[in-house]
């Protein structure tokens, strides 16, 4: 694939991510279910090549000697992974066939539930390193800048109460990726289009100077 097709795959991840985990999440007090699951697992694995290249977005605004740019790139990766872990003791409650209820279940769904709210507080950290280089760098619009710092702020708060009965920094989160990517595919086109545009121009020009 060339360039400007992996630019709008890495943008597109964005979207598909917030959609498909939110759909595969539905209300959370669903059963179990194989291919929600997997389609969680899926989803949330499709966040790493939109947190990747958001960072490509962010380094190049930043310049070289940033670091904010490489801090959102650790925390949104860890914060990714440590979502993903969260469904694994949930995969294991279903394949070990433990009774809803019990303490073995209760415990081990607990050690999914402790995964996602840590999982916040490096997505916070994501949201306001991005915040940042928005609003000093003009790296993104500034309504994706101060979307960003709501929801970092979010993220933290919701993190402080340790609980996963309610999780609407997260939701928040989806929200904003799903805005970010967007923004950024249409971007990509619209780049894309002003160097077709440029390139037609600059052979005009040229066939024009051969002929004269």
């Amino acid at each position: 694939m060339n360039k400007p097709t992996l630019s709008r795959f890495g943008a597109a991840c964005g979207a598909v991510f917030a959609i498909v985990l939110t759909v595969a999440a539905g209300n959370g007090s669903d059963d179990f279910s194989g291919p929600r699951a997997v389609a969680g697992i899926a989803a949330i694995t499709l966040a790493l090549p939109f947190i990747a290249y958001l960072y490509s977005v962010l380094r190049q605004a930043e310049g070289a000697d940033g670091w904010l740019a490489h801090t959102a790139l650790a925390a949104g990766i860890t914060g990714i992974v440590l979502k993903l872990g969260s469904g694994a003791p949930e995969l294991a409650v279903h394949k070990a066939h433990l009774v809803a209820g019990t303490p073995l279940s209760t415990a081990v769904s607990a050690i999914g539930d402790g995964a996602t709210v840590l999982s916040l507080y490096p997505l916070a950290v994501f949201c306001a390193a991005t915040a940042i280089v928005a609003f000093r760098d003009r790296a993104l619009p500034r309504w994706l800048g101060a979307g960003a710092a709501v929801t970092a702020a979010a993220l933290a708060v919701n993190g402080a109460f340790l609980g996963t009965d309610s999780v609407p920094g997260l939701l928040l989160f989806l929200l904003w990726t799903l805005f970010a990517s967007v923004y950024l595919l249409s971007r990509t086109w619209r780049r894309a289009a002003r160097a077709t545009q440029a390139q037609t121009q600059t052979q005009a020009e040229a066939r024009a100077a051969a002929s004269t």
